[in-house]
């Protein structure tokens, strides 16, 4: 941390600062001067934080008008500048240093930003543009405890809460013929999901950012164990009968290759997984989510038609 005095001298100022004995990494913040109208002087300090030693950075105090506000002007004044807007769509919230911030989207800190960092203290870094000062844009790191009352959560972060409030269906199985008649080796079975093959979608909020989150069905894995699988990419096809023919196939179908005799309770198990794709939309952004699954366990019974041969019977 690098302190330094200097007089005022009429309406200029100037700062020579020489024999540093190391570099100070300077914060354009406003809250980095301290004039003393008494003996016209000021201190200016630099540092990681461009704070006096043993300051704390000032808690925020403006608020931000809620999600669903259409006046997004209201609340905010400056002392000597008038009214601003709380939340501007390009520079992004106000706080109390009179300054907006906004999330750094992407931002990787190159090596001589690193120091602002304060080792074990959570923090992000922000777009910041104070108003009424040319040039004060930059990228800088801030506690996340204290501008978490300034700048909501990233529409990422809310993202996430969209996701994790997704309620899925469990999916519906049907088969023909039906689960509780003893499927035949060679004999094609018709698999589908009834109902619940539809987009589900959640909603997060906090103030200043909305975001849904939508997940669609894509897939269905059929898994019958030992007696094998099938992935189909829809929902499956309701058998008609005196429609379809029994002896062909869907396109989601299987013909089991052995009977579930020797199995526990002589019968396959069965898990049908529906795959499902997530992405979200809010904040002027759009992005993917990790994709989810719902299941349904059943079993099935599959035997083996034997044939009967009598002595001295003809073909």
């Amino acid at each position: 941390m690098l302190k330094v005095s200097f007089a005022m001298l009429g309406v200029s100022m100037f700062l020579i600062v020489v024999g540093a004995a190391a570099p100070a990494q300077a914060d354009d913040s406003l809250l980095g001067a301290r004039c003393r109208q008494a003996d016209r002087s000021c201190d200016v300090w630099a540092g990681s934080q461009g704070h006096e030693p043993g300051e704390v950075y000032r808690q925020p105090t403006y608020t931000v008008p809620s999600a669903s506000s259409s006046d997004d002007s209201a609340g905010c004044d400056i002392p000597g500048v008038g009214p601003v807007p709380c939340v501007d769509p390009e520079l992004g919230w106000l706080a109390a240093d009179s300054c907006y911030y906004r999330h750094a989207q992407n931002f990787t800190p190159p090596q001589f930003l690193t120091p602002e960092e304060i080792p074990g203290v959570p923090g992000s870094w922000y777009e910041r543009k104070c108003v009424g000062i040319s040039g004060s844009g930059a990228v800088v790191w801030r506690p996340d405890g204290v501008m978490g009352a300034v700048v909501p959560p990233s529409p990422e972060v809310v993202a996430q809460r969209a996701v994790s409030q997704l309620v899925l269906p469990s999916p519906v199985v049907k088969v023909s013929p039906g689960l509780d008649v003893v499927q035949m080796v060679g004999v094609p079975v018709w698999l589908w999901i009834s109902g619940g093959w539809g987009p589900v979608s959640a909603t997060a909020a906090v103030p200043g950012v909305s975001v849904t989150a939508t997940a669609r069905p894509v897939s269905v894995l059929w898994d019958f164990g030992a007696g094998g699988q099938v992935r189909c990419a829809g929902p499956g096809r309701a058998f008609r009968p005196g429609v379809d023919d029994p002896a062909a196939g869907s396109e989601c179908s299987i013909a089991f290759a052995r009977g579930s005799a020797g199995q526990p309770g002589g019968q396959f198990s069965l898990t049908v997984t529906v795959t499902w794709q997530v992405g979200w939309a809010g904040a002027g952004q759009t992005g993917e989510a990790a994709g989810l699954t719902s299941q349904t366990v059943a079993s099935v019974a599959v035997g083996e038609a034997q044939g009967l041969v009598l002595s001295g019977a003809r073909r």
